[in-house]
């Protein structure tokens, strides 16, 4: 085998023209794999980041059954006493912070406007340390009982801005109109259109006081990251049966999971495209360097080389060819990434999102394994047909090859 290996080695820069032509052709092809990969793993964590802190946090606990039902009276299935259930939660293994809520509708009144809202009771001391990607355009976060936060679409239409004063009318869980006359902090805008031009978020307590309850719909979760959910769901099923834990990107089908599946379908197509153009670059390649080598060929074998030693010796030499480009593909994405990639890429809004992004590569260790592995395969099952052909071929007729 290091004979082999060693033969294959020799070979490989027998004709550096023609080595360094094929390894250009390699290592380009693994510097796009490895750049575009990094380039959507950066979306898609953007999109995950946003929308966790945001508004969902890693996931939520909601009444079981509750989301699935439209209910007359929503408020009757809302959680009764929120501090057990809160204290429970937090001692299962994963959970680093719990974040009781309310949501409700009202009518939202500035002057002589009235509108339609959608509101949210949170609490925000806790809040404001973990959901840090509200991206306050004017004024702050919240910070006292008497304040509230909305979003740009919101603000305008009121032609709202911090320090204004902003009435809600919302009805409490017993039937009758109540009203909370608030102070604007600041306004949001989270990108998302739908959120942004309808969403308000108060005091909890407030929202209580203006619901008359004590209850809180559901509660948001911050576990130690995304990959601890599924553990962290399944405890919850099994110490709370009568609460359904549901993960964020179930939540936000349209925005995050939807989008997510798409450009995960898109990296697929376009990496395929990028391996049968390093697949047809190489293989033109190998095939002239093939036909260069025909008359060496036949004196190999007619030495008494066996066809199936040649076809060992060949196959490393190209196995070897798209190693090296592999890591030389490598280096130029990790070089691009750290140098002319390194101030991250200014993206419009995506489908259905009102707010610019700065994309940053994100390589991660396991895209490196892709970006070698994946030129490797393709240098090889390139190089196969005209290997096999060359072959195939009689001695004499590789001998009078010109």
């Amino acid at each position: 085998m290091s004979q082999l290996f060693r033969l294959s080695w020799r070979n490989l820069f027998r004709n550096p023209r023609r080595t360094a032509a094929s390894l250009l052709t390699v290592a380009l092809g693994a510097a796009g794999l490895l750049i575009y990969q990094g380039f959507n793993e950066g979306i898609m964590n953007q999109y995950r980041e946003n929308t966790i802190r945001v508004r969902y946090g890693h996931g939520q606990v909601y009444p079981k059954g509750y989301r699935e039902k439209v209910m007359e009276k929503p408020w009757t299935a809302w959680i009764e006493d929120p501090a057990a259930v809160e204290a429970r939660i937090l001692a299962v293994p994963g959970v680093k912070a719990v974040f009781p809520r309310v949501a409700f509708y009202s009518f939202v009144t500035k002057g002589e406007l009235t509108l339609a809202g959608r509101g949210e009771g949170i609490m925000p001391e806790r809040e404001n340390r973990f959901f840090t990607a509200m991206n306050f355009e004017e004024g702050h976060d919240l910070q006292a009982s008497d304040e509230i936060v909305l979003g740009k679409g919101l603000a305008r239409s009121l032609d709202a801005k911090p320090g204004d004063r902003i009435t809600l009318l919302a009805q409490t869980v017993r039937g009758q109109l109540n009203g909370a006359d608030l102070r604007v902090a600041g306004i949001f805008h989270t990108g998302a259109k739908e959120f942004d031009d309808a969403y308000f978020r108060i005091d909890l307590k407030a929202a209580q006081a203006l619901l008359d309850t004590q209850r809180v719909e559901h509660l948001a979760l911050q576990t130690g990251g995304v990959e601890d959910w599924p553990h962290v769901s399944a405890a919850l099923r099994s110490a709370l049966p009568a609460l359904e834990p549901i993960a964020f990107d179930e939540l936000d089908k349209v925005y995050y999971k939807n989008s997510v599946d798409f450009l995960e379908a898109q990296f697929s197509f376009i990496r395929l495209v990028i391996l049968f153009i390093v697949a047809l670059g190489i293989f033109n390649t190998i095939a002239v360097g093939l036909l260069e080598r025909a008359p060496e060929i036949g004196a190999l074998r007619a030495n008494g080389e066996t066809r199936g030693r040649l076809l060992r010796i060949l196959v490393c030499e190209n196995a070897l060819l798209g190693v090296l480009g592999g890591l030389l593909g490598i280096v130029v994405a990790v070089l691009l990434d750290r140098t002319v990639m390194a101030s991250g890429i200014p993206m419009p809004p995506g489908p259905g999102i009102t707010r610019q992004f700065r994309i940053f590569l994100e390589i991660q260790p396991q895209h490196f394994g892709q970006a070698l592995a994946l030129p490797v395969l393709t240098t090889i099952v390139a190089s196969l047909h005209p290997v096999l052909k060359l072959l195939r071929r009689k001695i004499p007729d590789l001998l009078i090859s010109h």
